[in-house]
């Protein structure tokens, strides 16, 4: 996996963009990230 500053901005910025774009998707992150965090 790259890991070059430049190839994470960009690679953030595209899921950023597709968060911004499927409200579904973000809310499905939102719930795994909320449950990931409320498990040890």
């Amino acid at each position: 996996m790259n890991t070059c500053p430049k190839s994470q901005e960009i690679r953030w910025q595209v899921i950023k963009a597709m968060l911004d774009e499927f409200p579904a998707l973000k809310e499905k992150v939102r719930n795994y990230l909320n449950n990931k965090e409320q498990k040890p």
